[in-house]
């Protein structure tokens, strides 16, 4: 059985292809469909990372075992979802986290 998205999920992606709420699916708001679809699709620009700290005003520190590091940014305090030294991965191309089932639309800050 296929899950249907619910109406509320419909009416935004409705307003989007009108261009009314685009602005919804800017970086670090909501996950558009179509680049959920596309960061799913591209195995190859995931990057494993795990979580070094998590700021209640959206910024996420995240960091690989080579001492590499990474700061993103959602809307939302992540702190009931993210815990310093989780595994978390980071679609490098399109700018989605993936923690455990979640897939969040986040900005990566460039450096």
């Amino acid at each position: 059985m296929t899950r249907q998205p619910s109406p509320t999920a419909k009416d935004a992606l409705l307003r989007a292809a009108s261009g009314q709420g685009a602005d919804m699916f800017d970086d670090g708001y909501a996950l558009h469909p179509i680049a959920r679809q596309a960061a799913i699709a591209t195995p190859s620009h995931w990057a494993d990372l795990f979580v070094v700290s998590v700021d209640a005003d959206g910024w996420v520190e995240l960091a690989d075992l080579d001492g590499g590091s990474v700061r993103c940014w959602h809307y939302d305090d992540l702190r009931d979802l993210l815990a310093p030294g989780a595994p978390v991965a980071v679609h490098t191309l399109y700018g989605v986290l993936a923690a455990g089932d979640e897939l969040l639309n986040v900005s990566l800050a460039r450096g």
